[in-house]
Parts: structure tokens; C-alpha cells; sequence
């Protein structure tokens, strides 16, 4: 081979060597950017996600909240008014305060159903027909009309009643992870 064929070989390689260095680094800039650029999207994707799951759980929480404390309501409505029946001082007030706990509940628990997941639905929803059939009983010992029970038999249904509160409200601890306890109270657990 000449000096100048070899030059002219050596220059070329020299060119392509120039121009290729910088489409190589292009490309490896291209990529680069592209890695980051995904790495920011799922990031963002992953951000999001725990944001939505933040606001699902404090959605979660505050129909909790305020389910139990309808579930409570309703039924210490219940327990006051079985308490006057017993006595025999039926009252208009009792009955009104015993009917707008129950409508108060009936909305609270619409949205609840929207809301939380089917085991805290099916303990509730359990409570929440317990409570309403004690309705139903104190109503017609109220107007003295014929009644299914007898009112020692509504007292019975209220302590059950009562357990099933603790049950609720140890289901939906247990769903937002804040709890450890059964979801059956323990014997002489919270007794007086």
C-alpha cells in the first residue's frame, strides 16, 4: 500500500471516525433523557397512586366515623326510649329523638355503602337491621299494639345489640390497620 492511499485511508477513518463520535454521543444523550424521563413518569405515576390511596383511606376514615357514631346514636336512642316504655312514660319527644336518629343513620349509612368494603358492609348492615327491628318493637309497645316480644325480650335484643356495635367498630379499626384486638369482645373486656 502507498503513503497516500494509506493517508487518504487514515483521513477517512479519521472523518468517520468524527462523525460517528458525535452521533453515538447524540444518541447516548437521547437515551439517557429518555431513561430519565420515564423514571419521572413513574415516579409521577407512583406519587399519584399513593395520593389516591391516601384520600381513599381518609374517605374511609371519616364514613367510619361518622357511621359509628350514627350506629351509637341510634342506638342509645333505643335504649332511652325502651328505658321510658319500661317505666310507662311514653313521650311525642322520645319517639321524635328516636326517629330522627334513625333517619340520620339511614343517610349516613347510603353513603357508607358507597364507601367502605364489604366485610365493615356486612357487620354494619347486620347492626343496622338489628337496630331497625328494635325500632320496629318499641314502636308497637309504644301504640300497645299487639307486639311480636315482650319488652324484657327488646332489653335482650339491645345488649346484643350493644355487642354488635363493638364488633363494627372493631371491623372497621381493623380495616384501616389501627387495631390488633378481636373483633368479638373479649370477656370482661369494656364490662362495668
Amino acid at each position: 500500500m502507498s503513503p497516500s492511499t494509506s493517508a487518504l485511508i487514515v483521513a477517512v477513518v479519521g472523518v468517520a471516525g468524527t462523525l460517528l463520535s458525535g452521533v453515538l454521543a447524540h444518541r447516548s444523550t437521547l437515551r439517557s433523557k429518555s431513561m430519565e424521563l420515564g423514571h419521572e413518569e413513574q415516579q409521577r405515576c407512583e406519587e399519584r397512586l399513593a395520593e389516591e390511596r391516601r384520600e381513599a383511606l381518609n374517605e374511609r376514615r371519616a364514613s367510619y366515623a361518622a357511621l359509628n357514631q350514627h350506629l351509637r346514636h341510634f342506638h342509645q336512642a333505643l335504649s332511652r326510649h325502651f328505658l321510658v316504655l319500661e317505666a310507662g312514660h311514653a313521650s311525642a319527644q322520645q319517639t321524635q329523638a328516636r326517629e330522627e336518629s334513625r333517619r340520620n343513620l339511614r343517610e349516613v349509612y347510603a353513603e357508607a355503602q358507597m364507601t367502605v368494603p364489604d366485610d365493615v358492609l356486612t357487620s354494619g348492615g347486620n347492626l343496622v337491621h338489628q337496630l331497625h327491628r328494635i325500632h320496629v318493637l318499641l314502636s308497637q309497645h309504644e301504640q300497645e299494639a299487639t307486639t311480636d316480644e315482650p319488652l324484657s325480650d327488646i332489653k335482650e335484643r339491645l345488649e346484643r345489640a350493644s355487642e354488635s356495635l363493638y364488633e363494627v367498630r372493631q371491623t372497621m379499626r381493623r380495616d384501616l390497620g389501627i387495631t390488633e384486638l378481636p373483633i368479638r369482645r373479649p370477656d370482661g373486656y369494656g364490662a362495668t
